[in-house]
C-alpha cells in the first residue's frame, strides 16, 4: 500500500488498511510512507511492515542527490520483497513511482490520478475523485476496488467510518499540571490551512475566563514556532491564562501525549487536528478555505467535533495560498471570533472526555 504523505491523509487510509487486513487475514501487508508518517504507522497490529521513503529524496531528487540515495534504499528494500499486488491510495506521479519500483505483478490505481500516474498502473479502479468524497471513503473504495480485482471478498461496508487504530503510542506530557487543557494548533502544511494568530488567542482568552483552572498549550512542529510565539505574546498580559509552547519541541509521539491529554482542541485542517479527532479527542475545526467534506474529521464514535466552514463564495477553493489578485483572504470573514469562541465553550462544557482511544 501506497500513501506517502500528509499526517491527516495517512489516518484517513487507515480504513482501507484495516479493510485489506480483513480481507486478507494471512498476506503480508506493507506500507510505504514518507518518513514523517511512519512513526502513525509503525507496529500498528494490521502492518507486517512498515518502509519510511526521505520526504525530500522523492520531491526533490535534482538538487538533493544524497536524499534520493536514502530513498532509494527504501525502494530497493520494496523491490526486494517481490510483491504480488500493489496497490496507490495517492494518485500521484511520485506514489505511482514508489508503487511500481515494487516490482509487483499488478499495480492497482485510481483512474483519475494525476501527473500521468495512471501509465503505471496495471488495473486502473474506478473511485470517486477526491471533490466526490471524503478522503477517507475514497481510500476505501480503492481497497475494496483492489480486492474485487484479485477476486478477493471484502467485508460489507460500514455506514459510518469506525475509530481507527494508531501503531503511534502517545508519550503522556510529564509537566502538564492537572485540569481542563485546550490544545492550539497554530500552523498547517497549507499556508491557507493556518488560522489567524489572532483569532486563536482571543478563542483561548475567551474559554479562559470561563475556565479559569485552564492551561493552553500550542502544539506543533519547528515551522510553527513563530506563529506560536505570536499567540503567546497576546496572552501574555496581566491576567492571561497559563501558556505552554511545545511548538518544534517534541517528535510526533511528544505531540499526540498533548493532544491525548487534551479537553479541546482547536486548528485549522491539518494532521494534528486530525490525529486529535482518532485520539478521541474534542476538536473545533478551523475550515475558511479547506472542504469539510473531503477532509474534515471523519471518525464515528469518538469526541465531538464541530467544524466552521468558510463563508465566501469562493470558498472551499482547497488552495495552497490565496488565488484572488489581492491576495485578501475573504474566507477567513466567515470565522467570527464570537461563533469560534461558542463552539469550543460548549464541548469545554461537557463533561470530560473518556479515555484516549488507543
Amino acid at each position: 500500500m501506497v500513501r506517502l504523505s500528509a499526517l491527516g491523509d495517512v489516518l484517513h487510509a487507515l480504513p482501507a488498511l484495516e479493510l485489506l487486513r480483513a480481507a486478507l487475514p494471512a498476506a503480508e501487508l506493507w506500507w510505504a510512507v514518507e518518513a514523517p508518517g511512519a512513526p502513525l504507522l509503525a507496529g500498528h497490529p494490521a502492518l507486517d511492515r512498515v518502509v519510511a521513503l526521505d520526504r525530500p529524496g522523492l520531491r526533490d531528487p535534482v538538487r538533493r542527490p544524497g536524499a534520493l540515495r536514502g530513498a532509494l534504499l527504501g525502494l530497493r528494500e520494496l523491490r526486494a520483497a517481490r510483491f504480488d499486488a500493489a496497490l496507490d491510495l495517492q494518485g500521484l506521479l511520485r506514489s505511482a513511482l514508489v508503487a511500481r519500483a515494487a516490482g509487483a505483478r499488478r499495480l492497482f490505481g485510481p483512474r483519475w490520478a494525476r501527473e500521468g500516474a495512471g501509465w503505471l498502473y496495471s488495473d486502473p479502479l474506478d473511485a470517486p475523485r477526491p471533490g466526490e468524497a471524503h478522503a477517507a471513503t475514497r481510500y476505501a473504495a480503492l481497497a475494496r476496488g483492489a480486492l474485487a480485482g484479485l477476486g478477493v471478498a471484502a467485508p460489507a461496508p460500514e455506514e459510518r467510518l469506525p475509530a481507527p487504530r494508531l501503531g503511534l503510542v502517545p508519550t503522556p506530557p510529564g509537566d502538564a499540571p492537572p485540569g481542563p487543557l485546550l490544545v492550539l494548533l497554530p500552523g498547517a502544511g497549507k499556508p491557507a490551512n493556518r488560522p489567524p494568530t489572532a483569532l486563536l488567542a482571543e478563542v483561548a482568552r475567551r474559554a479562559w475566563a470561563a475556565h479559569p483552572d485552564l492551561l493552553v498549550a500550542l502544539v506543533g512542529g519547528r515551522g510553527d514556532r513563530r506563529r506560536a510565539a505570536a499567540i503567546a505574546a497576546r496572552l501574555a498580559a496581566p491576567g492571561g491564562p497559563p501558556v505552554r509552547d511545545v511548538c518544534g519541541a517534541l517528535d510526533l509521539a511528544g505531540s499526540a501525549g498533548w493532544l491525548a491529554r487534551a479537553s479541546l482542541v482547536v486548528g485549522g485542517d491539518t494532521g494534528p487536528l486530525h490525529l486529535a479527532a482518532a485520539l478521541g479527542r474534542p476538536v473545533v475545526g478551523l475550515f475558511p478555505a479547506a472542504d469539510p467534506a473531503r477532509t474534515g474529521p471523519a471518525w464515528a464514535g469518538l469526541g465531538p467535533a464541530r467544524v466552521l466552514a468558510g463563508q465566501a463564495e469562493c470558498a472551499p477553493c482547497r488552495a495552497r495560498t490565496c488565488r484572488r489578485a489581492d491576495r485578501v483572504r475573504i474566507c477567513l470573514r466567515g470565522l467570527p471570533v464570537a461563533a469560534v469562541s461558542a463552539a469550543a465553550l460548549e464541548l469545554l462544557g461537557r463533561p470530560p472526555p473518556g479515555a484516549a482511544r488507543p
